[in-house]
Order: structure tokens, then C-alpha cells, then sequence
């Protein structure tokens, strides 16, 4: 297993670049939230809406490797995006269930299916079948630090899609 981790940024809105780190404290990828125009940006400070999220996931070396971009229509549930860069292939996520402390989600990637469930005050574990393939826990009581695991037989063991994706997601939400 695989372990990382890093602070995100105190608020929400914060374009700051956070560096993760790996068991060694070596840089394994930096990340940061990214805003369309700034339009979007004011409105995310002022009225705290996030209709609008996108967090952009960079190598050691500051080449864009991943993006999650979360669209929210007019009528019904938000969609995220998790884009590889390189590839121009993307996993789809979407809501399996509504709820908002513990919500489950599903994605899709050409013909593969994983699920992502979060457990109130336990870990958001990335699924496929009854397998955990990854899991990201952040403990309020740590100042937010974030930890992220990922198992030898995951499929996807780039650390840049899973703090895409827990990121976007968990952190930004809704």
C-alpha cells in the first residue's frame, strides 16, 4: 500500500498550490483549484457557490496530468469529470445516492465500474466490487490533513487521480 498526504488550503476558495507528499515526505504531485473566469471566483467568495469546480493536478515536474471539473446543471444532480491530460481519457462520476453526509457515487471508465463511498466521519473508499481500492480520510482535528492510501491491486495507481478526484469532490462538494 501506497500512503500520501498533504494540508489542503483553510478555504474552500483558495487557489493556492498544495504540494502531496508521500511516507518519504518527497513531493509525489501538487494540486490546485482552478476558476473558469473571475467572474466564478467572486461569486465563490462572496455567495459561497460552488456551481462551478475545477482541480488541476500537476507532476513534479508542473506538467497538468489530471483535472476534475464538476458541471452542475440547471435541473438535477452535478457531474464530475476526471480527465487524464495526456490521453484525453476521462471516468465519469455520478451520484448513486442523494445524501449529503454520507453520499455514494459511481464511475464509469470505458467498460470498467468503481464506486466511491463515503462513511460519516470515516474514510471515502474508492471500490470496485467489494474491493477497496483507495481510500482518503481528512481529520478536522489535524488542521484538515489529508491522508490518501492506495492498495498494490488498484488498477490506477497515479496519486494524481485520486486527489483529483477526493479532492474536487469531498472537499469542494457541493
Amino acid at each position: 500500500m501506497k500512503s500520501y498526504s498533504y494540508n489542503p488550503p483553510k478555504l474552500k476558495p483558495s487557489t493556492k498550490r498544495i504540494e502531496v507528499t508521500d511516507e518519504e515526505g518527497n513531493v509525489a504531485c501538487t494540486f490546485q483549484r482552478v476558476y473558469p473566469n473571475s467572474v466564478v471566483k467572486v461569486c465563490n467568495y462572496m455567495f459561497d457557490i460552488d456551481w462551478s469546480a475545477q482541480v488541476n493536478v500537476y507532476s513534479t515536474d508542473g506538467h497538468l496530468v489530471f483535472q476534475c471539473k464538476k458541471t452542475a446543471p440547471w435541473l438535477g444532480r452535478p457531474e464530475y469529470i476526471v480527465q487524464r491530460c495526456n490521453t484525453q481519457d476521462f471516468f465519469r462520476v455520478t451520484y448513486t445516492t442523494w445524501q449529503t453526509l454520507a453520499p455514494e457515487f459511481k464511475i464509469t471508465y470505458q467498460n470498467q465500474e468503481y464506486m466511491l463511498k463515503k462513511d460519516m466521519l470515516d474514510w471515502a473508499k474508492f471500490l470496485q466490487g467489494e474491493d477497496v481500492l483507495a481510500r482518503w480520510k481528512m481529520k478536522p482535528t489535524e488542521w484538515f490533513k489529508t491522508r490518501l492510501e492506495i492498495e498494490a491491486a488498484s488498477p490506477i495507481q497515479e496519486p494524481e487521480f485520486f486527489v483529483a478526484l477526493f479532492q474536487c469532490i469531498f472537499y469542494i462538494g457541493n
